[in-house]
């Protein structure tokens, strides 16, 4: 095994809020995160709200109405991936870590303290609202909720961030700053302009948070162990394509041997994720992958739509997907690539 990784680390819980499903069980059984930009999977309907989103099912009755809504999902995400109070051996909350990807958890509030500057002046600006703006706000909230106390860590990378933060939180662990790792990603609504590179869906928000232990660890305590992370690599593609594609085929071959039986490919709405897709496909043929490289182009939450469709594939059990390692890649209108390569063990069925 090439990655510093090596299927070291379990994944224990599963915490998605999104308009697939809001928990394991619900993102298991819902239908699969691929498919064409613009096409809503059958039976549901694009929307700006989450449907069947309660903040006090999770959060309960008081402390949470003036977060913002970004909060508000990455709270409850927390909630479902941790381990619950009364899970036997689990990692203490103060050696636990947390770090996440976002881009877009804060655009909205900056949004409207930019106007009610622009339009009033300071009054205008609530001060119950103002302290939201910072970027690792959310990330933080969750750590002074849960009593996290490791490190507090917040990424920001279009489409990358979420498995940037899986990579980051990972291979932090192994180095022994925690013992456990809180990991994901976080969206509220974007700016004007971001469907252009994630597509006429990207008007929705959501989450979804992993929570990461070393697997001896998770063995040991008898944690439900709904995967491992067995490879990881971060690169930047160089704008050449062929320059680009032989950077991807270097990132697809640190994920260790055998290939993986399939590929999952996360790419912007741009020539390069066209490309990309083009070149992962050819590296599949070369190196025998059982099956075809499935792309999703765009992607209604932004960066936490990769990881969507690894939790996803992680919720369902074993038979339903088939064996094997599965990469999971994607890739920023900017070049960067991130690829993760896991192995399922159970699921919740």
């Amino acid at each position: 095994m090439n990655s510093d990784i090596g299927g070291q680390v379990a994944v224990t819980g599963i915490g998605p809020i999104s308009t697939l499903g809001i928990g394991a069980k619900e993102l298991a059984a819902a239908p699969t995160v691929t498919g064409a930009v613009g096409e809503a999977p059958a039976g549901q309907r694009r929307t700006r709200e989450l449907d069947g989103f309660h903040p006090a099912e999770f959060l309960g009755r008081r402390g949470w109405r003036l977060l913002p809504r970004a909060t508000q999902l990455a709270l409850a995400a927390a909630r479902l991936a941790l381990p619950g109070p009364d899970a036997m051996g689990a990692p203490a909350r103060e050696r636990t870590g947390v770090a996440l990807g976002t881009n877009f958890a804060v655009d909205e509030i900056v949004d409207r303290i930019d106007r009610a500057l622009l339009e009033e002046g300071v009054s205008g600006i609530s001060p119950v609202e103002c302290p939201n703006f910072a970027i690792n706000v959310p990330v933080s909230q969750i750590s002074l909720s849960y009593g996290l106390k490791a490190f507090n860590v917040t990424l920001v990378n279009l489409l990358t961030a979420g498995y940037e933060s899986v990579l980051l939180g990972a291979r932090a662990m192994l180095a022994g700053r925690a013992d456990a790792v809180l990991t994901g990603g976080i969206e509220g609504l974007p700016p004007a302009g971001a469907g252009a590179l994630c597509g006429p869906d990207a008007d929705v928000a959501g989450a979804c948070l992993l929570h990461l232990e070393p697997a001896g660890a998770a063995l040991r305590r008898g944690a439900v162990v709904h995967g491992r992370l067995t490879g990881g690599a971060r690169r930047v593609l160089p704008r050449a394509p062929r320059d680009a594609e032989r950077v991807l085929g270097a990132v697809l071959d640190r994920l260790g041997d055998p290939p993986p039986a399939a590929i999952r490919l996360h790419v912007p709405l741009t020539g390069a994720g066209e490309r990309t897709a083009e070149a992962g496909a050819r590296w599949a043929a070369l190196h025998g992958v059982p099956d075809a490289v499935t792309v999703v182009r765009g992607g209604a939450q932004a960066g936490v739509t990769g990881l969507l469709a690894l939790a996803q594939h992680l919720a369902r059990p074993a038979a339903a997907e088939g064996a094997g390692d599965v990469a999971f890649l994607t890739l920023g209108p900017q070049g960067h690539l991130v690829a993760l390569r896991v192995t399922r063990e159970g699921g919740t069925g």
